[in-house]
């Protein structure tokens, strides 16, 4: 069983009982958790504790409070983890455990610190979530990362010291996101807000179990905190200012908008860029898979899906929430990404007068309807035909290739000679 595997009321007794009493004569006014991991290009050579080595050096030590504190004690890490364990009690334990293993004063002010770049942050990997440059980051294995640095996929010359390091880190990203990572959860996506002062971090990770490899692979996708200004869209190359003012336009004027391309192209950064030019007497739902599409307009009301990752039952799913949405007093119904069966709600909104908005992925305008339109007869007994004639309300489609803003098309109408919808392309 997972550390996150009992029951949230049994581990905080447990951890309260044994752990607050036991540091109330615990120093801690010491100096403060340093919560910011320095930016390096090299990696910290950590061995294993099962290594042969120097059993002196920093890096067995803080491998050594590592293991303690998420296989002896994990607990303390748990209740952290969930706010249960004041930062106060689970620093103080933290150095009270440090005092004993360490060999003298000064390594175990550096341990603590070894040891706090590991609780706070990512270890290795922060140079490359920390470069501004940098879009994605792909894990295979110890020594294999791969990234995309505007736009183009690259090796780096990060990795981790062997590969039980490396198993640790993807346990340790999971136990940072409270999320297990076991065979029945062994496809997990997640996001992560906090860490990161520019981005959030969409992770999807694969473990051993289904990986051919038999090794974990972890994705991250970095979501920019700061949304680009109309202004840096333009000189980025993602679109011209006439492609700015007439999606703008569209924005408010249209029906709704598909945003359509593989994944990376750009679909999210459209999505998030538009989202703040719905005019404020609107009202809107955006619902999504993970947390990645923001805004500070007042009347937009943003929520996400609860997926089982543990041994709890509850989910809520984007069906849910887009059957929820549309009981909502709503002019604009966004669905992050669709996969399936919520497409029949989109439809359902567009059709009923709100101005719909959602991505899928598709190789060119036409094609992204008519995945959208599989999606529907998948899940609904509605036919191609009137599918696409319902669609007609989808009126402006945005094709996304290589981060920029590639074609536009209106859809005029439905030919039902032909079965099929009518597209004038605008850019």
């Amino acid at each position: 069983m997972g550390i996150f595997g009992k029951k949230n009321k049994d581990i905080v007794e447990q951890v309260e009982e044994k752990i607050i009493p036991e540091v109330e004569e615990v120093d801690t006014d010491e100096e403060e958790v340093e919560t910011e991991s320095e930016v390096e290009t090299s990696n910290n050579e950590v061995d294993d504790p099962d290594d042969e080595g120097d059993t002196h050096s920093d890096e067995y030590v803080i491998n050594r409070v590592t293991e303690h504190f998420t296989t002896e004690d994990s607990e303390l890490l748990t209740g952290y983890e969930r706010k249960a364990i004041p930062e106060k009690v689970f620093t103080a334990r933290v150095k009270e455990y440090i005092h004993r293993v360490a060999y003298d004063k000064e390594q175990e002010e550096r341990v603590f610190k070894g040891f706090s770049r590991y609780v706070w942050s990512y270890g290795e990997l922060d140079p490359l979530i920390d470069d501004l440059e940098i879009s994605d980051i792909k894990t295979y294995s110890h020594n294999n990362i791969r990234i995309k640095r505007n736009g183009h996929r690259s090796g780096t010359k990060v990795h981790f010291r062997n590969e039980n390091a490396y198993r640790r880190a993807v346990a340790r990203i999971g136990v940072k996101n409270k999320v297990s990572l076991s065979n029945q959860t062994a496809l997990q996506t997640f996001t992560d807000k906090t860490s990161s002062k520019d981005f959030i971090l969409r992770f999807t990770v694969t473990t051993e179990f289904v990986n051919t490899s038999e090794i974990p692979c972890v994705h991250i996708r970095k979501i920019p905190k700061h949304k680009y200004t109309t202004e840096q869209l333009i000189d980025l190359g993602f679109f011209t200012k006439e492609k700015a003012e007439y999606l703008i336009k569209r924005a408010k004027e249209g029906d709704g908008i598909l945003f359509c391309g593989k994944g990376a192209s750009g679909k999210t950064t459209c999505m998030n860029w538009l989202i703040d030019h719905i005019p404020e007497d609107c009202s809107g739902l955006v619902i999504q898979e993970n947390e990645e599409l923001f805004s500070s307009h007042q009347d937009l009301l943003f929520q996400h899906t609860v997926t089982n990752r543990g041994e709890g039952k509850i989910e809520y799913g984007l069906n849910d929430l887009a059957r929820n949405g549309l009981l909502m007093d709503l002019d604009y119904f966004v669905i992050g990404e669709i996969k399936g069966g919520e497409a029949v709600y989109l439809l359902n909104a567009v059709y009923t007068g709100h101005k719909g908005w959602a991505s899928v992925h598709g190789a060119s305008s036409t094609e992204a309807m008519n995945k959208l339109v599989d999606y529907i007869k998948y899940n609904s007994d509605y036919s191609r035909e009137d599918a696409l004639e319902m669609l007609t309300h989808l009126d402006t489609v945005v094709f996304m290739k290589d981060f920029s803003v590639a074609e536009i098309a209106e859809v005029k109408g439905f030919d039902r000679e032909r079965g099929d919808l009518i597209y004038e392309r605008k850019f």
